[in-house]
């Protein structure tokens, strides 16, 4: 870590950042910054059970979601090379039901480039059902292989091709030929959320005061597109086995395949690979010319998970991102607040709709045109205000009777444009 001279000023940088974020319910999980497999600094927010207040710990295991998407394509790189599977192969080579799909080919699934939707319906269950059978039998659901369009879908159905070809679960396949030869001894591929198992956290997402957490709406799990159960410490041992070169083949064309990420900062090239679920979150970070790599893996969904990448990366070069900015002072929910119910289109996510939905805890947030798990509650702040906590978002009282939205990091206030703030029928 060049850019950082000694370890005692990066944690003197992580606490000045991170430490008043969790003490507001803002900030849950594990940090954990290595040098090789020696873990330099280790930071543990929240709680991994919060109403039993029982604390993360190293061996703490989390949903690390579209994580999985590298492992994965990880997979199919270790086929390929024991001459299994190739890469340009169509998908119907191995699934009948696509047979009549000769463009769509495992390398343009990885790409997110085979036309396919980007998520299976809310009652779909993998390992209960068969995706290629339903994509068959939705054909209106298929587009033109060629332009990219992100896809949960597709990385599920890959995960199909590994057991078809293998003869064996994917879960199986992915833990032999992939997690243990990178060291990833407490991870593992599973149907079931990180909550399902010993030492796992549970799920959490940002909730009304006092506590200032709530329980999520849970996504349906696509196994392939998410699955993977791992620490923090294993989550930096995958982007080291990346940024070493393991996979040369995931990174020949401009975008890696396994939806990693690559980029340059000031300690040089680096990999990273992150994923969110409803409750959890997970990035991990290492730098391709250095021994240092760095990971989160958080069980609360709030604003400051949406940065983190940024954040983490800021936080190890020579420049420290600014402290985020304490979030509004929550108010007893009044008159005022619940007079902002109603169906608004906002610029940055389309239709909401909000309304008071005591059972949840008061104002609550819904995307009607998302699936279910698109929920969240909104803070009641002063002179009628909402805080969506969870994309940082302040919603305030328009002139017109609409809503201003102005993000928690700072920034002009921008109004949803008079024609559409209004609440529509």
């Amino acid at each position: 870590m060049a850019a950082v001279a000694e370890d005692a000023v990066l944690a003197e940088r992580v606490d000045a950042y991170f430490a008043p974020l969790a003490s507001h319910a803002d900030l849950s999980g594990t940090l954990v910054v290595m040098r090789g497999e020696q873990p330099v600094l280790v930071r543990h927010y929240g709680h991994a059970d919060w109403p039993a207040r029982r604390a993360h710990s190293l061996a703490t295991r989390y949903s690390a979601a579209s994580v999985t998407k590298s492992v994965v394509a990880a997979t199919l790189v270790q086929l390929e090379r024991a001459g299994t599977v190739s890469l340009d192969q169509p998908v119907g080579h191995w699934l009948e039901p696509l047979a009549d799909r000769p463009g769509m080919s495992l390398r343009a699934v990885l790409h997110h480039s085979a036309g396919l939707p980007r998520d299976l319906p809310d009652d779909f269950r993998t390992g209960e059902a068969d995706v290629a059978t339903w994509l068959a039998a939705h054909p209106r659901r298929l587009q033109a292989p060629g332009k990219e369009r992100y896809s949960n879908v597709g990385y599920a159905l890959l995960a199909e091709v590994v057991a078809r070809a293998s003869g064996r679960p994917f879960a199986e396949v992915a833990r032999d030929r992939v997690l243990r030869p990178a060291g990833m001894s407490d991870s593992q591929v599973a149907l079931e959320t990180a909550d399902h198992f010993a030492d796992g956290a549970l799920p959490y997402t940002a909730g009304p005061e006092p506590e200032g957490v709530m329980t999520p709406v849970p996504a349906p799990l696509e196994i392939g597109s998410s699955g993977l159960v791992a620490t923090a410490p294993d989550l930096a041992r995958w982007a080291r086995t990346l940024a070493d070169g393991a996979y040369p083949e995931l990174f020949v064309d401009e975008d890696p395949l396994g939806s990693i990420d690559t980029g340059q900062d000031d300690n040089g090239d680096y990999v990273s690979v992150q994923g969110t679920l409803p409750g959890y979150s997970a990035n991990a970070i290492a730098w391709r010319d250095s021994d240092l790599s760095v990971a989160f893996a958080g069980n609360l969904f709030d604003y400051p998970v949406l940065r983190m990448g940024k954040t983490l990366r800021g936080l190890l070069g020579p420049t420290p991102p600014a402290p985020p900015p304490a979030r509004p002072q929550a108010v007893p929910l009044a008159d005022a607040h619940r007079a902002r119910a109603g169906r608004y289109a906002h610029p940055d996510f389309g239709t909401i709709a909000i309304a008071e939905v005591p059972g949840r805890g008061g104002m609550t947030l819904t995307m009607p045109r998302q699936p279910a798990y698109w929920s969240f509650h909104l803070t009641p702040i002063a002179d009628g205000g909402l805080h969506w906590r969870a994309f940082g978002v302040v919603f305030r009282a328009g002139d017109a009777g609409g809503l201003l939205a102005s993000p928690a990091e700072g920034g002009e206030a921008t109004p949803v444009p008079a024609a559409t703030a209004a609440p529509a029928p």
